[in-house]
Formats: structure tokens, C-alpha cells, sequence
């Protein structure tokens, strides 16, 4: 029996699919992130409750060999994340990993996605595109992780909580002042905002519910070269030491000299 991988609304109920009803309505098992939230969900399209499992981020390991086993018993299984599709920056990937490898059909119940949903509304191109995920939290990681995002070609696609998109934004910034992108906030909800124009002019407060941050494409962040240390500045000064006809330890000597006005000129 297959594994049924089932992409759930992001906001708006009535993007439910009249198959999306039909599966979790019949399968056996449903691996949810959340079980109260799945359970909410289930109530509000008047579909019976059946055995829900939780399979969240620190969990899912563990909950492999209960799945294979209740799908070799012929068993029908679906997996769902609290919003959206699961296994993009949600839990679900190692039961899908290890379904293929025991054999098993997977199915994907296709729907909605905040990813492909903020992409379209933001009308940067979409090909291609790179999808990050969240980004760090921490200052130094996330300035890092952003030089090196944006080396790549096309548009930047990330996700981040409400209460951090400002930071995020401002960070962006000040790696990428000459792009463009969009904070697409609450999509499909009562309250969707997305706001598209110069990365510096966008709002760096926080914001509320949950954000897709999409970066148009633009010039790589610059990124400063280290100063050689100790051991390179010695490969180097036994390489000028031929070329100066000296020895090794006047080249470097120089090197130092060299260094040192450079620094006090700074």
C-alpha cells in the first residue's frame, strides 16, 4: 500500500483539494508535525479522525520502522506538516527516503506551497531559483550564509518567523544593497501583505505571522580577503627572496616592513 506525502492549506481552508479529503478520510495512519494542529484541521473538513502519529523534527527517526512495518502490513499511510508540503523545511523526508528504499509506492498529494506561492506573487523570474529555507540567527552566520547565497545565480527564496523577518531584511541589505525582493507575509490569510521594491527600502520591524522573503538577482556580495598569516607570509617571502636575491629571512623581515606602514597608513 502506497505512502501517501500530502501537501495541506497554508492559510486558507478552501484551497483543500477534493482529493486531499479523500485520502486522509481513508488511510490508516496519518504522521502528523502536530498532531492538535492536524486534528483541527481534520475537524474543520469534517473528515473522521483516524490514528495520528506525531513525526516532528526531532522525532522522525525514530518513527521509521513503525511506518515501514505498518505498511508492510498493507496498510495505507499518509504524511502531512502543519502547513504546506511536507519535506520542504518540514519533517517527512527520512519516512519518504526509507518507503523508496523498502520498496513501497509513494504518492504525493500535491497542493499548496508558500514557496511556489510567494515566488508567483513576487514577480521576480523563477528560473532559476534557489530555495534556502530559514536562515541563521545568529549575526555572523547569517552574514556568511547570505556572501555566500549570493553568489548564486537567479532568485533567493527563504522563510523566516515574523518577529525575525526585520533582521533578516536588514541583513539582506547590507550583503545585497543593490537588490531587489518582497516580504510575502500571511499568504492566503485575511491579513496577506507582500511587499515587493529596493531591499533597503523595506521595513526592518518585525512582523507578524509567517514570512517568504524572495531576493531578486543581483552582483555577489563583496567579501574582504584575509591578510596572509605567519606561514604564508613566509611561502611568500621564500619566494621573493630568488626573485630579490636576498635571503629568505631579509624577504620576510621586508614583508613585515611592508605590512606594518601599510597598517599604520590605514
Amino acid at each position: 500500500m502506497p505512502l501517501y506525502v500530502v501537501a495541506t492549506p497554508i492559510g486558507n481552508l478552501d484551497d483543500v483539494s477534493p482529493r486531499v479529503r479523500d485520502v486522509l478520510g481513508a488511510v490508516a495512519l496519518i504522521m502528523a508535525e502536530d498532531t492538535r494542529r492536524t486534528r483541527t484541521l481534520l475537524s474543520a473538513l469534517d473528515i473522521p479522525t483516524p490514528e495520528l502519529m506525531s513525526c516532528h523534527a526531532h522525532n522522525e527517526p525514530s518513527r521509521v520502522d513503525s511506518v515501514m512495518a505498518r505498511l508492510a502490513e498493507g496498510q495505507d499511510v499518509a504524511i502531512v506538516c502543519d502547513a504546506g508540503t511536507p519535506c520542504i523545511s518540514d519533517p517527512g523526508g527520512f519516512i519518504v527516503a526509507a518507503a523508496h528504499a523498502a520498496g513501497h509506492r509513494v504518492e504525493t498529494i500535491a497542493g499548496p506551497s508558500s514557496i511556489t506561492a510567494a515566488l508567483a506573487a513576487s514577480g521576480f523570474p523563477a528560473s532559476p531559483f534557489h530555495f534556502l529555507g530559514f536562515p541563521p540567527r545568529k549575526a555572523g552566520p547569517l552574514d556568511r550564509w547570505l556572501k555566500t547565497a549570493s553568489a548564486y545565480p537567479g532568485t533567493l527564496v527563504m522563510l523566516e518567523s515574523g518577529r525575525r523577518c526585520g533582521k533578516l531584511i536588514a541583513a539582506v541589505a547590507t550583503a545585497m544593497p543593490d537588490r531587489e525582493a518582497a516580504i510575502c507575509r500571511e499568504l492566503t490569510k485575511r491579513h496577506e501583505t507582500i511587499l515587493r521594491g529596493p531591499v533597503v527600502d523595506l521595513p526592518t520591524e518585525p512582523q507578524r505571522g509567517e514570512v517568504v522573503v524572495v531576493v531578486g538577482s543581483g552582483a555577489p556580495a563583496q567579501t574582504e580577503s584575509p591578510a596572509p598569516s605567519g606561514p604564508e607570509l613566509k611561502a611568500i617571502a621564500a619566494s621573493l627572496a630568488e626573485r630579490w636575491g636576498c635571503s629568505k629571512r631579509e624577504a620576510y623581515q621586508r614583508l613585515i616592513a611592508l605590512e606594518q606602514s601599510a597598517s599604520d597608513g590605514a
